[in-house]
């Protein structure tokens, strides 16, 4: 089984896991009758539960009875056809792959591989990265930014990865400005060396068989 595919089961995985541990509280509900709190608290508690395993449940049924619309495949049909850009996702992801905290580096692709969700995006669009600090006490995210505007935020968490965004000097961007974390210098020195990678494999005319041109 390719990446793709073994990234989509592990995300319906998780969804199956939730939908199991609501399900358990439902139960409890039920069970003992909690809360008291207030009437009818025991009904009120399984059916809040019982809704949102059914919720959870759900996903993983609707997208294997709709495939295409399973974040997963949508995401990859972003970039042209589902089928090929799995493929070469899986290629890619077999050979050799720099790691960085939930993110991974392949010959084309940016991956944000977190266990419960996973994003691609071609090192071609990529303007910068950087650590949105903001005014927030919360953990800053990573933010990539691509030319034509588009935006992906990335959170430090248990959930979604442990990557560093400690605040200290360096290059934030491809241009040269300011920088703010460890992890946005080294996403941006990653990212550079992959994409001039990328460029070189296109100017030699690559194999459709082994790495086919990335649409559009």
């Amino acid at each position: 089984m390719g990446y793709t595919k073994c990234k989509i089961s592990s995300i319906n995985f998780s969804f199956l896991l939730a939908a199991f541990n609501f399900a358990g509280w439902a139960l409890f509900c039920a069970w003992y009758g909690w809360p008291r709190g207030f009437r009818g608290g025991s009904i009120a508690g399984f059916g809040i539960f019982a809704a949102a395993a059914l919720f959870f449940m759900a996903f993983p049924i609707l997208g294997a009875r709709f495939p295409d619309q399973h974040p997963g495949n949508h995401e990859l049909a972003r970039y042209g056809d589902v089928r090929e850009i799995s493929e070469r996702l899986d290629i890619e992801m077999s050979r050799q792959v720099e790691v960085l905290g939930p993110f991974r580096f392949t010959a084309t692709f940016l991956v944000y591989d977190s266990g419960h969700e996973f994003q691609r995006v071609p090192y071609d669009p990529i303007v910068a990265a950087h650590v949105d600090i903001g005014n927030s006490d919360d953990a800053p995210p990573v933010v990539v930014r691509t030319r034509k505007g588009r935006q992906y935020q990335w959170y430090r968490t248990w959930l979604q990865g442990i990557f560093d965004t400690s605040e200290d000097a360096g290059e934030d961007s491809r241009g040269g400005s300011p920088g703010r974390g460890s992890t946005a210098r080294s996403l941006n020195r990653a990212i550079t060396s992959r994409e001039k990678s990328s460029r070189k494999l296109r100017a030699e005319a690559v194999s459709p068989a082994t790495c086919p041109p990335l649409p559009g």
